[in-house]
């Protein structure tokens, strides 16, 4: 939070606040003041199989849905990935409420490796399960037309 810090001028914490909604949402960062409201997502860009993020862009318009549902005169999604901003932005082009800015705070370049390191095992771990269940479905349905297995 250090950057957005910098870049606004205030100091911010996480804060659960009121929706108008009558519900209640946790935001990342919240202004020692109000103003500023802010959600921050970490989203690398395309998926490990070169696919579009639909899950993560979804994340972030879950967020976006939150944001217009407080009152602050800045209003803030902020991404920590270039690519991701890209992707986001051409996806959602025209479909962003008036008064939610999207914006770019770049990583550490130090914390940037550590995530990128947690989403490539993450990644690698989710392949290695998918190939077991694969395997066991089609075992599983050889064995069910009395084919070896």
């Amino acid at each position: 939070m250090a950057q957005l810090t910098e870049r606004c001028g205030t100091k911010f914490d996480a804060q659960v606040l009121t929706l108008s909604s009558g519900g209640t949402h946790e935001f990342d960062a919240v202004s020692d003041d109000g103003s500023v409201i802010a959600s921050i997502k970490a989203n690398s860009g395309l998926t490990s199989g070169g696919n579009h993020p639909t899950g993560k862009v979804a994340t972030c318009l879950n967020e976006v849905y939150f944001l217009t549902l407080v009152t602050a005169p800045t209003r803030l999604l902020v991404l920590t990935n270039p690519e991701f901003k890209e992707i986001f932005q051409r996806t959602t082009a025209g479909k962003i409420a008036p008064g939610i800015e999207v914006i770019l705070v770049p990583l550490p370049v130090e914390m940037q490796e550590t995530v990128d390191g947690v989403t490539r095992k993450a990644s690698d771990e989710m392949s290695r399960e998918l190939t077991t269940a694969v395997t066991a479905v089609a075992a599983e349905e050889a064995g069910e037309r009395g084919e070896d297995i």
